[in-house]
């Protein structure tokens, strides 16, 4: 793990004696360069060439073992599951497709030679009550 030490400024401990008798502007001098040192530390810290991904590895020092391998666990059983859905989903719809197509394909020609022949019969009783006394080529034939 990390060990934090506190270090101590060499150049704050120097200036103090030089200005004994002026103490406030000491005072203001080290606010000013304590602000300044913050900044660079910060600027010290970031690195703009750093990618998310490094950041993410970074991270694997925050999160103790026993969690990452429960995360890493969960996460690969959430993986699983969506990769064995997918399967089922792709096996359902590829069965409806090869088998159900052709069967409403089917349904539908035999529903349109019904029709077919629904309008084929009025037809033939709308030409029987126009010429009631005309005779029929079937019924000549008999």
């Amino acid at each position: 793990m990390v060990k934090l030490s506190q270090v101590e400024d060499e150049s704050s401990f120097q200036e103090q004696p030089a200005n004994a008798s002026g103490a406030a502007p000491a005072k203001e001098a080290q606010a000013e360069e304590s602000d300044s040192e913050s900044d660079s530390d910060f600027d010290d810290d970031f690195d703009e060439n750093e990618t998310i991904y490094e950041r993410i590895v970074a991270l694997k020092d925050i999160i103790p073992p026993n969690q990452r391998n429960s995360l890493s666990n969960f996460a690969s059983s959430i993986k699983s599951g969506i990769n064995a859905s997918g399967s089922y989903l792709w096996i359902i719809t590829s069965s409806v497709l090869l088998l159900g197509v052709p069967a409403i394909l089917a349904i539908q020609a035999e529903a349109q030679m019904k029709e077919m022949e629904k309008q084929f019969t009025l037809q033939q009783s709308a030409q029987d009550v126009l010429a009631p006394g005309t005779e029929n080529k079937d019924e000549k034939k008999v």
